[in-house]
């Protein structure tokens, strides 16, 4: 015996314990019913008195469009010099030689990709970049330099490509990957 019922403003069928099915469950939910008789609806009664038992997913507050202050005090940050070049440093990883960590804009079409890492003695640590103008390869401004932190200070001592010391500060946090 089957037999529909409308209930709270969902279609509910109705299955019978007779003989050729006897496992078969007593009510089902159609694809018809409605949000105050599914499942996702809020802890409310439904027409038997009974609730659902699961609550509604928590409402998501809307992210502050305003950049916070950086309060870091580790390498990896976007740090920016008083031209506003920006030099963004990531995680070291050491297990991926070949992954890109650290990246040189200066707003002017020059931008250069590399890696920073602790030198073999691990006295120090050395950044090496490879340079595009306006999206064109040119080895000639290819970057080498010595890094050195103290607090929101990054000092660039250049080897290759850039000449003298060039200092940064901390402008922002990396994103949590």
């Amino acid at each position: 015996m089957v037999a529909l019922a409308v209930i709270g403003g969902g279609a509910w069928f109705v299955v019978g314990q007779g003989d050729d099915d006897p496992g078969a469950p007593a009510a089902k939910g159609g694809p018809s019913a409605s949000a105050s008789a599914s499942p996702s609806a809020p802890d409310e009664p439904d027409a038997s008195g009974e609730t659902s038992g699961v609550q509604p997913p928590p409402e998501e507050t809307p992210s502050d469009p305003v950049l916070p202050s950086p309060t870091g005090t580790g390498l990896q940050a976007v740090w920016r010099a008083s031209d506003s070049t920006m030099l963004a440093l990531g995680d070291a990883y050491t297990d991926e030689p070949t992954r890109i960590n650290a990246v040189l804009s200066d707003g002017a079409g020059l931008e250069c990709k590399g890696r920073w890492q602790k030198d073999e003695s691990g006295d120090f640590l050395e950044m090496a970049l490879l340079c595009e103008q306006d999206g064109v390869r040119v080895p000639a401004d290819d970057r080498v330099g010595n890094l050195r932190q103290e607090g929101d200070t990054l000092s660039v001592e250049w080897k290759k490509g850039a000449t003298g010391t060039e200092s940064y500060e901390r402008f922002r946090d990396m994103d949590p990957a």
